[in-house]
């Protein structure tokens, strides 16, 4: 269905590193933002790449940080990434927090409309784990609900959680939102959440996060089985 932009750090010290030990510093110095164009720069770069392979259009989900919703330069410069490298703005979904939501910027509410316009949609990550309300979600433009893997990852264990997932999805699909789970990883979770209704999953179940020739590969392998099965 789609794909997720994850950024890391090779460091020349501690070797590959997270966001979470990179992310937070870079927001409280300011460096988030420059450091969200060049995601978005490298993401489009991909997508183009992908294309030029023969591969179908796959959505690509990125995370921006509320800081960037509000730069005057982020709708100029995801136009001029978008006609460089010849991207079609529908397969673009931008991922905002729940801290980004409650803060109900007019910035980013017209910023959000305008992408809007171009044809990106935007989809609330983590969700379950802030405060927001849904008197905010319906009013800005968000398609998606993403469930936080801490909710996720319990279902099999504890019957609150399967109770509280399951409540997620229907209270999401009441608002006309699709939902995906994070953090999938068992066979049983995936079971539980398409009986729930759930829109699409993500987690090591599927793929764990690959570098781009890898995923070239697993993405052919992927496009041959289906086409096998299709003639099977």
């Amino acid at each position: 269905v789609g794909l997720e932009a994850l950024v890391r750090w090779r460091h020349q010290e501690r070797g590959l590193l997270p966001p979470s030990e990179f992310v937070p510093l870079a927001e409280q110095s300011g460096l988030i933002v420059p450091l969200g164009y060049w995601v978005i720069f490298r993401a489009l770069k991909d997508m183009q790449a992908l294309r030029e392979q023969g591969l179908a259009p796959l959505h690509m989900a990125i995370n921006l940080s509320f800081r960037q919703f509000q730069d005057s330069q982020l709708l100029p410069t995801l136009n001029r990434l978008i006609e460089e490298h010849n991207v079609d703005a529908h397969w673009l979904e931008f991922e905002l927090t729940e801290t980004a939501v409650m803060r109900r910027s007019d910035q980013v509410r017209k910023t959000m409309e305008a992408l809007g316009r171009l044809g990106v949609r935007f989809s609330l990550d983590d969700f379950g784990t802030g405060y927001s309300s849904f008197m905010h979600l319906n009013s800005l433009p968000i398609a998606l609900l993403k469930v936080d893997m801490g909710f996720v990852e319990q279902m099999e264990a504890r019957e609150e959680n399967r109770k509280l997932v399951n409540a997620m999805i229907t209270l999401a699909h009441n608002l006309n939102l699709e939902v995906v789970a994070e953090g999938v990883e068992t066979t049983g979770q995936l079971e539980l959440l398409r009986s729930f209704g759930c829109n699409q999953v993500q987690g090591y179940l599927i793929s764990r996060p690959l570098p781009m020739e890898q995923l070239l590969t697993y993405l052919r392998l992927e496009a041959s089985q289906a086409d096998a099965s299709q003639s099977g």
